[in-house]
């Protein structure tokens, strides 16, 4: 998450620490899978025989499996093809309203991939009515039925007979770093080549004048994109009432963070959870000017392009500064000078009050504004002083080491600087007192 830098001494805000992927417990099997690339191939659900008096129970569940996968076929086929009534006619009529809003933000964002994968067999709670939980695995920007990059939401849905066959009665929010913003607002969107920027309706004015310093961004943090390709940076704005709601953060204290990147999960090849993407969402009320909406977008997309599938580890201490670090250097840049650099004035303050123990230490929710504002500074001095004395692939292969695999800091420092990581973080250390002591 991103804090802003303090204004002077004045007006400064709590700082909220960095969320770090917490996808680890979120892996599960899934039993089946639906394709759903824009060219159905299934049996339609008029097609499968139906089971008959005397068949084992578990014929009436894989028939009931088989019509939802048919139906859920032609379901998110409907949606890539821009037709609502094909996409409404699986839900009851209770939730054609929902399902509508739903419709069109992901069509307003460009949806290239939504592939149904059923977690388990149907479930009977009565002769007319089973429980299935889903996950739908979606893209955005892409081209329907070529390959990308998806991103992954998990929910559960209760189906019922009616004289028109089975429908979907019942709909919960997604779990799984859920919900997701068009799940539950109206959201609208513009699109560039690298991003797509969308917003609830009430902000919708926000989203030309964002798309092109978002544009901007991507294009910036590319250059950091290292570990693989961002085919799409994606960026909701919002206000306190999204904050509150989007991605599971309902109870968090987010009252003063202006941004943050959010991992999501993706279903991997053996089926389970595993980490993908992130989706950047930032506080278009909260913003002070431009300098910090471009500021922040920056770093935003920074942690994007340089956390990118990563692969799963247990976070470790050590990652939280070459984390951040290394996001302030892609905003403020590598080969700027320091003279202009939005945090200077904090690292030194804190320096100057005798509150920096020579340490690269993570920033947490119980900091005080200078406190969390000088640690993200003295974490860019230290990634900025690595980018300049050895270069940026040396820091980008440590990066990899320790930030995305979770390897040993000691190991890894030994492997690409040839010293200790003690060595290494004093050297960083004694670069931040020379340039803002």
């Amino acid at each position: 998450m991103y804090p802003p830098p303090g204004d002077g001494r004045r007006q400064r805000r709590v700082v909220l620490s960095l969320v770090v992927v917490l996808l680890c417990a979120l892996a599960f099997s899934v039993s089946a899978v639906v394709a759903s690339n824009g060219h159905s191939a299934a049996l339609g659900p008029a097609a499968i025989p139906s089971p008959t008096d005397g068949d084992d129970p578990q014929v009436r569940v894989d028939y009931l499996g088989a019509r939802a996968d048919a139906m859920l076929e032609e379901h998110s086929d409907a949606l890539l093809a821009d037709d609502e009534a094909g996409w409404l006619e699986i839900f009851d009529e209770s939730l054609h309203d929902d399902m509508s809003q739903q419709f069109d933000g992901l069509r307003a964002m460009e949806v290239s991939q939504y592939e149904y994968q059923r977690q388990h067999d149907p479930v009977e709670r009565d002769t007319d009515r089973f429980e299935m939980r889903l996950a739908a695995s979606y893209c955005f920007g892409g081209t329907v039925g070529e390959e990308c990059a998806a991103s992954t939401i998990v929910f559960d849905t209760m189906w019922a007979d009616d004289d028109d066959g089975y429908r979907i009665v019942e709909v919960s929010e997604s779990d799984q770093v859920g919900p997701r913003p068009w799940e539950v607002d109206d959201i609208k969107a513009v699109s560039g080549e690298k991003v797509i920027v969308a917003a609830p309706a009430r902000y919708a004015d926000e989203l030309e004048r964002a798309l092109p310093e978002a544009e901007a961004a991507a294009e910036n943090a590319d250059q950091y994109a290292v570990y693989g390709e961002v085919e799409k940076y994606i960026i909701f704005l919002a206000g306190d009432a999204e904050f509150s709601k989007w991605y599971g953060l309902e109870g968090a204290n987010m009252d003063n963070v202006v941004g943050f990147a959010m991992p999501v999960p993706m279903l991997g090849e053996n089926g389970q959870l595993q980490q993908g993407g992130s989706e950047v969402v930032m506080h278009v009320d909260r913003v002070r000017d431009d300098v910090e909406f471009t500021s922040t977008m920056r770093h935003e997309l920074g942690h994007v392009a340089t956390l990118h599938h990563s692969p799963e580890h247990v976070p470790l201490e050590e990652d939280w500064w070459m984390v951040e670090g290394v996001a302030e250097v892609i905003d403020h840049g590598p080969e700027t000078p320091l003279d202009g650099y939005l945090r200077k004035s904090d690292v030194a303050a804190y320096i100057d009050e005798d509150l920096w123990n020579n340490d690269l230490v993570p920033a947490f929710s119980g900091d005080d504004a200078l406190t969390g504002s000088a640690k993200y500074g003295i974490a860019m001095y230290s990634v900025y002083y690595l980018f300049q004395e050895y270069g940026k692939d040396k820091f980008m292969d440590l990066f990899e080491r320790v930030a995305r695999k979770g390897e040993d800091p000691d190991a890894s420092a030994q492997a690409v600087y040839g010293m200790s990581y003690d060595a290494l973080v004093t050297e960083c250390t004694d670069f931040v007192a020379e340039v803002a002591g």
